[in-house]
């Protein structure tokens, strides 16, 4: 399967990124979704204090989740076998997102090594990371989250229906 390389243009401030367009396992962008949404929650509940403190540490984004995941997955080679490169099916969402170009490069590396697709080694590494690093227990919260906070909505939002207004 083919990935489109997209190279930044000017100053985007993702100077030695890439952009990746390929599709993904749903598990894998529904995992992913998750612990990007928790960690921003957490960024948020952090003191103005911790928050002046670290304001040259990397942000946790889902970019940088990303290159946390793929590099994980590089990092350990017992998390990879031969046999157990995926083939993107259609079915799978396509996706879009920024890796680091040395992380490109050591993905096409191992590619090469093994006969594959580059996205075939960077679907695997997201899934592997997604596997082992995110609690399946985090993916059923942040759904129950968001169908409360769906379920509070409508009620706040109702439309008043003519015959029950109340009379002062």
């Amino acid at each position: 399967m083919a990935t489109r390389q997209i190279k930044p243009l000017g100053n985007t401030g993702r100077h030695g990124k890439t952009m990746q367009h390929q599709r993904l396992p749903p598990e894998a962008v529904e995992a992913l979704d998750a612990e990007a949404w928790f960690r921003e929650r957490l960024r948020e509940s952090a003191t103005a204090a911790a928050l002046e403190r670290s304001k040259s540490a990397t942000r946790p984004s889902k970019e940088a989740l990303f290159d946390e995941a793929i590099e994980w997955f590089l990092a350990e080679p017992g998390t990879r076998s031969e046999t157990e490169w995926p083939d993107p099916g259609r079915h799978w969402p396509k996706v879009t997102f920024w890796v680091s170009d040395d992380l490109i490069e050591r993905c096409e590396r191992l590619a090469r090594e093994q006969r594959i697709a580059r996205s075939q080694v960077i679907a695997l590494a997201l899934a592997r990371f997604c596997q082992a690093r995110v609690p399946r227990e985090l993916v059923d919260f942040r759904h129950e989250a968001f169908q409360n906070a769906r379920d509070l909505y409508r009620k706040l939002h109702r439309p008043k229906r003519p015959g029950n207004a109340s009379r002062r």
